[in-house]
Formats: C-alpha cells, structure tokens, sequence
C-alpha cells in the first residue's frame, strides 16, 4: 500500500463561532447552515450546578416570574463550531436568521460585553467551566 503525502498532515480548521443559549436558536441555526451548506458541529456543555441558587424565593415575590425567566437557561450551552474558511458566511447567516440573537447568541471573537463594569450572568458562568 502506498501512502500519500497527505496522509500525515493533521488538518484541523474547525473554529468555535458562538455560544447559543436555547434549543429553538440552536436548531434555527442548524437549519440555515443545513441550507446554506456551511460544515459545523455543536459541542453542549451542561448547565452550571445551582440547585441552592435557583430555589431562593423572596417573601414578597411571585414564583410564577422567576421560573419563567430561568427556563432559558435550564437547557446548558451549545457552542457552534465552524470550518474556519466559511466563519464571515456563518456568521452572516446566523445574524440574517436570528435578528435578534444579542440575547440569546454570543460570538466568540467579539468581546464580552461588561454591563456597569461587571460580567452578566451567563459570562461568569461561562468561565467558570
């Protein structure tokens, strides 16, 4: 058998583009990239344990809001991985498809934004993992 010159070069373009922060944005994005014929895959990371957290109920606060707010945030994380050629087609079909996506997308070459001089949320959670 005869190899090939290619056959011992290590090929690795895959970039991380964004974290997506719910199942319906994730699966808007896979569509449009199915269409376009952009190459991705999705790495999930798990929710950050708060079981102590996300019990605490003020005495004079409705339960029903909070709940609903947190909902979104149950799911974990998906970070979409794109071929490094085709990140400036994805990232313009993303925001063509997502109008929206400030709250529930984040790209990863851009920097996090800082609300009052501190991270949100989801930032600090982020670089906990």
């Amino acid at each position: 058998m005869v190899e090939s010159k290619l056959t011992k070069v290590k090929v690795n373009n895959e970039i991380e583009l964004c974290e997506v922060y719910d199942g319906a944005t994730k699966e808007r994005i896979k569509k449009v990239f199915f269409r376009e014929g952009i190459s991705f895959f999705i790495k999930f990371r798990k929710k950050f344990g708060m079981a102590g957290f996300a019990a605490v109920k003020l005495a004079d606060a409705d339960g029903t809001e909070a709940a609903a707010s947190y909902t979104e945030q149950k799911e974990g994380r998906y970070i979409i991985c794109v071929n490094k050629n085709q990140e400036k087609l994805a990232k313009s079909a993303i925001m063509r498809v997502v109008p929206d996506y400030h709250d529930r997308i984040r790209f990863l070459d851009e920097p996090p934004k800082s609300e009052g001089g501190q991270f949100s949320f989801r930032e600090l959670i982020a670089q906990i993992q």
